[in-house]
């Protein structure tokens, strides 16, 4: 193939891909775009408006299906899947401006305190806590995961990018979904005699979950922050410095979710949020298990993540789960989790189950 056709060629399959991006993106912010999420039936219609005769599974996702198949394989080659991502980057950027999100001065000014970061860093380092293997998985397409500094810095943005449309465009639409996630932990709490003193969050990132909980629980008296990246913890820990109010409430530490250094028996909250869906299964069972080491008698265990049923319905168009596939590589097995089953076998009681918004549910668990 001559170096022209093979530029004829990417260009047409960019193109291709440009339309399904576009569509993921309609997607992603709720903009109605002649788009159809694909039905059970096996007669379904492309971003472009093409019919494809497929077989459709009743239930689940598209990661079996053909043309699953066709959009995961171009995704995999390196410069289509460095364009699309590319583009989408752009888009998404644009989308945040013109929300009125500041993403571009906003990272700037995170750059520039760097070294102070790195500071963090470095101080935060448990150099005997080993990454395991599952966690250097490409995570929202950063080629590091979440070990690198795009993602840490890009984290709170992405949080009110990706909630805001599920709040009438709303900025503050992620405090408003972490806010309902913890106003119905609270009303489990309620109808107790605790009183919490100590809480953990497991994977609390830069803290957008952990440093909300003293709002709905001000008898808190310490807070522990676990995450096994010291660049998310980095940043969490200069909002702890320079933002939060009684920021010597709170405690963090490099290790994983799944194995904390906190004390057997001694937390009356455990929180998980948006954490099980990034993370394979036995991980996630893992993590639940440690809930409930950490956790007193009576103690709550509280989970906020993505709406499965909601999840399954937009991953039956295959462009939407090749890149879901690419972009959060474990949600496959997410889907699989019985969240109730596991926590019920673990010696919890299911105390609440809700939704914090239309994309998200909650699941707050008594320990026995």
């Amino acid at each position: 193939m001559t170096k022209m056709s093979a530029f004829v060629v990417l260009v047409v399959v960019v193109a291709v891909i440009n339309v399904g991006v576009n569509g993921y993106v309609a997607n992603r912010f709720n903009i109605k775009k002649n788009i159809k999420l694909y039905s059970t039936s096996t007669d379904v219609v492309t971003a472009s408006g093409v019919s494809i005769i497929d077989d459709v599974p009743e239930e689940g996702t598209m990661f079996k299906s053909p043309a699953f198949k066709f959009f995961d394989f171009l995704l995999s080659i390196p410069i289509l899947h460095d364009v699309l991502f590319g583009v989408y980057r752009k888009q998404t950027v644009e989308k945040a401006e013109k929300l009125g999100l500041k993403w571009t001065e906003f990272m700037n000014d995170q750059w520039n305190s760097l070294n102070t970061l790195k500071s963090y860093a470095s101080e935060l380092n448990n150099v005997n806590t080993k990454i395991p293997d599952y966690f250097y998985a490409t995570i929202h397409a950063y080629k590091d995961g979440n070990l690198c500094w795009e993602s840490a810095l890009e984290e709170d943005l992405w949080s009110k990018l990706m909630i805001a449309p599920l709040y009438n465009n709303a900025l503050d639409g992620d405090v408003q979904m972490r806010s309902k996630w913890l106003s119905i932990t609270k009303r489990a709490i309620d109808k107790t005699d605790l009183k919490p003193k100590y809480a953990t969050d497991l994977g609390c990132g830069t803290g957008l979950s952990m440093y909300m909980l003293e709002s709905r629980f001000p008898s808190l008296e310490s807070m522990t922050g676990i995450d096994l990246s010291t660049y998310k913890l980095a940043v969490c820990e200069n909002k702890r410095r320079n933002e939060v109010p009684n920021g010597d409430k709170y405690k963090l530490f490099h290790a994983p979710a799944e194995a904390s250094p906190v004390a057997s028996n001694s937390q009356d909250i455990a929180c998980l949020c948006l954490v099980a869906h990034e993370s394979p299964e036995w991980v996630t069972q893992s993590i639940f298990k440690e809930a409930h080491r950490i956790l007193k008698p009576g103690g709550y265990f509280t989970m906020l993540d993505l709406d499965k049923e909601n999840l399954e319905v937009l991953l039956r168009n295959p462009f939407v789960a090749a890149i879901y596939k690419r972009t959060e590589p474990y949600m496959g097995e997410y889907i699989k989790l019985n969240t109730r089953k596991e926590l019920e076998n673990l010696g919890f009681e299911i105390s609440e189950v809700d939704s914090a918004s239309r994309s998200h549910k909650v699941y707050v668990a008594k320990k026995l």
